[in-house]
Order: structure tokens, then C-alpha cells, then sequence
């Protein structure tokens, strides 16, 4: 067999598989590998029968990954960090296991826990934490420790399951597989204190301080312009390049090269490694070294290079494979690539099995194994053209053949402009990089030269830059689509490795090649449509915000307010409430309501108008002097249909009467927006009422009853988040609900929401559901019944 790693590999991905699905004890495992081994060993030295001794080495590894799975995930969810539950501030001492990591807004520091302190009760505690401190003046003290140093930081642990909506959360395997055991988080860089420097003449330090100095190199000749101790965008892409920390670069810029389908290229994998490694053994070809001496040359400066960027994941996977390839180009004649992808992929499961579910594993051996067994095949069929491009083309083509499905999947995006678009952006990065090196090296010896040098970067990443821009006008390349089935998905790679076979009957060949099409196409266009028989209302889980489902009979959606966060380059609307509505099977929403321009309503709204097809957008009030509320009415499509409703309109949708209680008509934003701008909705359907609120104070409330028939309505979204300043008994009373839900985030800063408002809720005998503990909770009604179903399972 010419390249059995490959299924060896395969056989310990399908083990660690199973042992994710079936709890089964360690030893029970264990037992099975070695009844396998044992059977193995007699097939091949007793019967001497090779094959049947090849399968059941298969099923020994099989054992094998599913026995690796149950041992690394019971140690690790018997870490005593990972254990630890608390939401007061706690004193954590340690080893900083990397250097820290600068974000637009924040820095991450990773420590390797040895001890923590809380009440003046000291407990020993082992494991990996990450903490994240917002950025401030004060940040120079963090940024000034390396590798190694004992440190001690106050910080508060974040919750592991950030948001609940129906879908089982990936934040612990991506824990396991970073070998993470808590996040945290630190509110000043004044909680950070450095104990003791670590060894000065460790590896490990020394890295991390020449770390240190190239990246303020790169900010020295990168300011910018507008606050020039922060870097430039120029400087947070060659940062990315050449060191693997995207943190800087801005959420535009990185929505940019994603939507062009060139993120990929900073992420420091294959394409990456493909690339230094070429610029390496060119150097080393126009010096004339040998080509043995070539390539451990390029051995040993692609392990230092993986030690630089301080062993990132992305950036491990390549590196091994690539030296999986030269080693064995050292050693025989010729290497049989599918044998080298089979042990790169066998020795880093061995390392860390959780890896296996990780999209960055499954994105780089898709599309390696594409390329591998699809380049030779298609190739042969184009013509050989000037500067290679039926190569890069065909490269781009059969890369994109291995991870559509995948990133589908994960992101929710069809992207066919990196086929294009890789033809500039893959030799411009070549020589970005390139030049980006030898500039990192001139800057130690020569400011005059590196300034010169650091200007023709910056024209060549702005050229990068304005290549991703290309997307937006040509939306046909790369667009969002809903969650697809993973029965398309299996069908897909399926009928795709069908048409390597070799059919005798073309006839066969022919109906693979028209059954692949047929799914390649349903993959791609999702034309499937969202559709619910009863009324349903689903206060989704955004955190401290606010946004609301609401799902017609039939197939008409309509999205109130879209959550957000203040001062946060995190994006609930792009994370959160999309991800919510793509898994829903939802392209279309055919109404979007702001209630308020408040970012915890308001914010989210822009990457849903930006996702999404939308048909009519309702609002009360138009604050333009407001930033992001004019980003927003800019990303609404100019084919939208834009209503003001006030008190008094009604609008029905099927069976569904909706009538809107507050504000008064006439009213204008004259003052900078409060929560009595809010809209106020009652979607009233046979027998059961709806009360949305919005944040409106006791003033409005007073407002409504005073000017608005109020008839009893079976369920109340909690006016402002449960704050003591709505509710009033007087409108509870005059709604008197049976269910409130309300929309607040765990641990919030405010605390919220107010013992006395749920005092006020119990009084009534209202069953009360909250986002922070039920998580998101979904109301139907048939017209006559309503039922509750909430993401946890947790009784109200």
C-alpha cells in the first residue's frame, strides 16, 4: 500500500471520534486495543496474512484515539482550575506561559496557575488561564513582562458557556484544545503584578523578549496617524503576517480579507508555511547550498519560527507537516504525500486529541488532502499557461473544493472570490513577506533604511487591502448563507471522493459527477425555507441586551432590536444573533424593529442588515446625530421599506394583530436618545397577548395606561431589563401576566435585575424566566395555548 499512514491516521481521528460519543471507562478501551494488537500480532506472525493483520492494526488505533480521548478528557475536566467556580475576584499566582498579547482594546495574558488567594484563604491550584485586562495607560507595566515571570493578578472568571440558544457550546473544546482550563477577567492593568523575573537565560524568555522588540519595531514604523502610540492597520497586517497576532487588525478589515476569502493567508498555516518555506529554499538555491543542507537549514529555522509565534496551534500544524515532508525528503528519494499528511495528522492527534474538533485541523487537512488528490487530476485538463497561472489557479480551485463545505459550516459563508483573487493576493503576500523579514532585520541596524523599506510595505499591504475590498461589489462571490444540513455536508464529501474512483461503466462516473452537482448546488444556494406553524417569540440570549425572534405562521420572521455591547469591538450581531437566525435555516427577515438607539439594542442590528435580506424596517425615532445609529440606516438596503409607528398603529401580519402603545405620535428625539423613545409593541393572536416593552421607565408606563387600552396579556417582556426604575405595580396589575421574561446578562454591572422588581413579579405569581440563568426562551402560541421551552434546563 502506498500510503497507509494516511489510513492509519484516519483509523486514530475515527477512534478519538468515538470516544467523544460513547462514555466508556479508560481501561474498558484499553482493553480493546490491546485484544486488537493481540489478534494483529497472530494474524501476522502466525498466519503471515497481511491484509487482515492491516485492518486490525486500523482497529487497535481506533482503540487507541478513543482511549487517548478518555484519558486527556478526564484529566482535564478533573483539573482543579477547571473545577473552580466562583464569581468574586480571586488572586491568582503563577508562571506567565507565553507573552502577553495586545488586541485593538485589550490585552491577554497567559498564565500557568499555581496557587489562588480569595477571603484570605489560600488553596493550591494547577492550570492554564487566560486573562483579559481592557487597554489603558497603565497597560506598559503588562506589556513589560516576558516568559516565565512569577506574576500575581486579580481577575474575575468568565463563565463558560457566554451565551445559551439552543445550541450545544463549542467554549470547551475550544478550552481543551488550547489547553485552556478558565478564562478570566481583569478590569485595570493595576491588578497585575510581576513577583519575581523569570530565569534571563531561558529559551523560552529569550523568545519572548526578541517577541517583544520586533513587534515595537513594527509599531515604530507603523504608528497611527490619528494616535501614534497605537499601531497602524498597515502594521497590525504585518504583524500578522510575519508574527501570527491578528488580535490588532480591525473588525472591518478582518470582515475585508474574509469576505474575499483571503483570511487564510494570516492565519500562518499551510499557505503560510508553503510560502516561507519557498522563499527559504530560494534563498538557499541563489547562495547554491545543497539541497540536503537546503532543507535542514530549513528544518531548523521553521522550528525556531514556530517557537517565535510561541507555538500558536495554526501555526504547529504546518510546521509539522512541512517537517514531515522535508524529513522524509532526507530520507528517501521520494515521499509519497499522502503519507506525510497521514503522519503529520497521527502525531499531532497523538499530542492533543481535542484538536480533532477544531475548525483551524479540519480547515488545513481538508484542504491539503484536497489539493493532494485533485491538483494531479485537474491540471491535466487546462492549458499550460505564463506565469503559472493554470497552477494557481488550479491550487485555489482544489483548496476550495476541501473546506466549502467546512466553512459553511463554521461561518456561514460561500466564498468563490479567493479563486480569483488569490492570483494578486498570494505573490503580493510572497513578497510582503519577504521584504517584511529582511525590514524586521534592517530595523536592529539601520532607521534610514527601514523607513525606506517600511514605505514600500506599506503601498504593498495597502494594495493587499484594496484587493479584499473588491467583494462588496461582486456579492455573487462571496455571501452568507444559512447553517447547512450535515447530511449535505457528508453528502458532499461523499460524491466527491466518489469521482476519484475509477469507474469501468461511465455511465456511473456520469451520475456521481450529475449527484455532486445536484448537492454542490443545494450547498450553495440553501434553498430551503424557514417555516413554523404556530406564532413564536424567542428571546434570544445576547447578554446584557436585548433581541427578539419572532417567527409569523408561515414563513414571515421580524427581529426586535439586535443586542450589542458598549465600547466592545465584540460584535453580538455577527457572533450571536446571526449565528441564532442562520441555524433557524433564516436568509430573509422580513421586518426588523429598533425599539431604541441604545447600543445593547441597537449595536447588532448592523451585521444583521449586512447578513441578511430584510424587507421593512419599523422605528420610532431617527437620532442621526448618533454614529452608530447612521452606520446602521447606511447598511439598510436602499430597496427597504422604512415605517415610523407611533401610539395607535396597527399592523396585522396573517393572523397576528400588532398594535404599538408607546411613543405618542409627534414625538421627536429632540434630547439624545432615553429609554422612553422605546417602542412598544402587543402582538395580540386569538386567545394570548404579548407585551414588548422596550426599556421604558414608570413614566411611560404611566403614559400607556393613561392614554392606551390595556387588556391582559399572557406573557411581558420585562420593561429595561428587570431595572427598578419600570415595573411599577400599578402596570403589573393592569397587564397582569402569567409569564415575564427578562432579557440580562449573567453577572452584569448593574445588577440587574432588581430584587424588588422580581419581588414585585412573585407578588403577582408571575413565572418568571431569565436570559442570565434559562438562557434563550422561546414562547409559542396556537391561539389558544402557550408553552415555554429555554435553553437550559433549569425550572423558572
Amino acid at each position: 500500500m502506498a500510503f497507509p499512514f494516511l489510513f492509519i491516521a484516519l483509523s486514530l481521528a475515527g477512534g478519538i471520534l468515538l470516544g467523544s460519543f460513547f462514555s466508556f471507562p479508560f481501561s474498558l478501551w484499553l482493553l480493546i486495543m490491546l485484544l486488537f494488537l493481540l489478534v494483529a500480532w497472530v494474524f501476522f506472525f502466525i498466519f503471515q496474512k497481511l491484509t487482515p493483520t492491516f485492518v486490525f492494526i486500523l482497529l487497535t488505533t481506533i482503540a487507541l484515539g478513543a482511549s487517548i480521548f478518555t484519558y486527556e478528557n478526564k484529566i482535564f475536566e478533573e483539573n482543579t482550575l477547571y473545577q473552580l467556580d466562583s464569581s468574586d475576584y480571586i488572586d491568582f499566582y503563577g508562571t506567565l506561559s507565553k507573552s502577553p498579547a495586545k488586541g485593538l482594546d485589550r490585552i491577554y495574558v497567559f498564565l500557568r496557575v499555581q496557587k489562588i488567594r480569595s477571603y484570605d484563604k489560600e488553596e493550591k491550584v494547577n492550570g492554564n488561564l487566560r486573562i483579559t485586562i481592557p487597554e489603558s495607560q497603565q497597560a506598559s507595566s503588562i506589556l513589560n513582562l516576558y516568559t516565565g515571570d512569577k506574576i500575581k493578578v486579580s481577575a474575575k472568571l468568565t463563565p463558560l458557556n457566554d451565551f445559551q440558544n439552543f445550541n450545544p457550546s463549542n467554549t470547551s473544546v475550544m478550552l481543551k484544545s488550547q489547553k485552556l482550563h478558565q478564562r478570566a477577567f481583569s478590569k485595570s492593568p493595576l491588578l497585575v503584578e510581576r513577583l519575581k523575573p523569570g530565569n534571563k537565560y531561558s529559551f523560552f524568555r529569550i523568545i519572548s523578549i526578541l517577541r517583544k522588540n520586533l513587534q515595537e519595531k513594527i509599531e515604530k514604523f507603523f504608528p497611527n496617524q490619528n494616535a501614534p502610540q497605537y499601531i497602524s492597520q498597515e502594521g497590525a497586517v504585518l504583524e500578522a503576517l510575519l508574527l501570527g497576532e491578528r488580535r490588532r487588525m480591525e473588525d472591518s478589515l478582518t470582515r475585508s480579507f474574509q469576505e474575499a476569502g483571503l483570511y487564510h493567508l494570516f492565519a500562518i498555516s499551510g499557505a503560510h508555511i508553503a510560502i516561507l518555506s519557498f522563499l527559504l529554499y530560494s534563498f538557499f538555491k541563489v547562495l547554491r547550498f545543497p539541497t540536503r543542507l537546503s532543507y535542514l537549514l530549513m528544518i531548523f529555522i521553521l522550528v525556531f519560527y514556530a517557537f517565535l509565534v510561541e507555538g500558536r496551534p495554526s501555526v504547529l500544524r504546518a510546521t509539522i507537516m512541512t517537517l514531515a515532508f522535508l524529513f522524509g525528503k532526507l530520507l528517501w528519494k521520494d515521499v509519497n504525500l499522502l503519507n506525510t499528511l497521514g503522519v503529520s495528522a497521527f502525531f499531532l492527534l497523538l499530542i492533543n486529541p481535542f484538536d480533532l474538533f477544531t475548525l483551524g485541523f479540519q480547515l488545513t487537512f481538508a484542504a491539503t488532502l484536497s489539493i493532494i488528490l485533485f491538483f494531479p487530476k485537474i491540471i491535466n485538463f487546462l492549458p499550460r499557461l505564463p506565469l503559472k497561472i493554470s497552477e494557481i489557479f488550479t491550487l485555489s480551485l482544489t483548496a476550495q473544493l476541501g473546506v466549502l463545505p467546512i466553512v459553511a459550516l463554521a461561518f456561514n459563508r460561500i466564498t468563490f472570490s479567493s479563486i480569483i483573487l488569490n492570483y494578486a493576493a498570494l505573490p503580493l503576500v510572497g513578497l510582503i513577506m519577504g521584504f517584511g523579514y529582511i525590514f524586521l532585520a534592517l530595523s536592529f541596524m539601520s532607521s534610514f533604511l527601514s523607513q525606506i523599506l517600511a514605505t514600500c510595505l506599506k503601498s504593498g499591504i495597502h494594495c493587499l487591502i484594496t484587493i479584499s475590498q473588491v467583494c462588496p461589489y461582486q456579492s455573487f462571490l462571496s455571501y452568507r448563507i444559512p447553517t447547512p444540513h450535515l447530511l449535505t455536508v457528508l453528502a458532499y464529501f461523499g460524491f466527491l471522493f466518489v469521482l476519484l474512483i475509477r469507474w469501468k461503466p461511465r455511465k456511473v462516473r456520469r451520475l456521481c459527477l450529475v449527484c455532486f452537482t445536484i448537492v454542490f448546488i443545494i450547498l450553495i444556494t440553501f434553498p430551503f425555507v424557514s417555516n413554523s406553524k404556530t406564532l413564536k417569540i424567542t428571546f434570544i440570549d445576547v447578554g446584557q441586551g436585548e433581541s427578539i425572534l419572532v417567527e409569523f405562521p408561515g414563513r414571515t420572521k421580524m427581529l426586535i432590536d439586535g443586542g450589542g455591547l458598549h465600547n466592545s469591538t465584540f460584535d453580538i450581531g455577527e457572533r450571536v444573533v446571526s449565528q441564532f437566525l442562520w441555524r433557524k435555516g433564516i436568509k430573509t427577515l422580513d421586518y426588523i424593529v429598533l425599539t431604541h438607539a441604545h447600543p445593547d439594542h441597537l449595536n447588532g442590528l448592523i451585521s444583521i442588515a449586512k447578513n441578511f435580506k430584510i424587507k421593512n424596517y419599523w422605528e420610532s425615532c431617527s437620532p442621526w446625530e448618533n454614529s452608530t445609529y447612521a452606520e446602521f440606516r447606511k447598511s439598510l438596503s436602499n430597496e427597504i421599506r422604512c415605517h415610523k409607528i407611533f401610539r395607535g398603529d396597527s399592523r396585522r401580519i396573517g393572523e397576528i394583530t400588532i398594535d404599538a402603545f408607546h411613543p405618542p405620535r409627534g414625538n421627536i428625539c429632540d434630547t439624545p436618545v432615553n429609554n422612553d423613545h422605546s417602542l412598544v409593541l402587543r402582538l395580540s393572536y386569538g386567545e394570548t397577548a404579548f407585551l414588548l416593552t422596550g426599556d421604558i421607565t414608570i413614566q411611560s408606563e404611566e403614559d400607556i395606561l393613561n392614554n392606551a387600552i390595556m387588556k391582559k396579556c399572557q406573557v411581558l417582556k420585562s420593561p429595561h431589563h428587570g431595572s427598578n426604575s419600570s415595573s411599577s405595580m400599578a402596570f403589573l396589575k393592569q397587564v397582569f401576566p402569567q409569564i415575564i421574561i427578562i432579557s440580562v446578562g449573567k453577572g452584569n454591572t448593574y445588577a440587574l435585575p432588581s430584587q424588588e422588581v422580581l419581588e414585585r413579579y412573585h407578588e403577582i405569581n408571575a413565572m418568571v424566566y431569565r436570559t442570565d440563568i434559562h438562557g434563550a426562551v422561546e414562547i409559542s402560541s396556537d391561539g389558544h395555548q402557550i408553552s415555554v421551552r429555554t435553553s437550559s434546563s433549569i425550572s423558572p
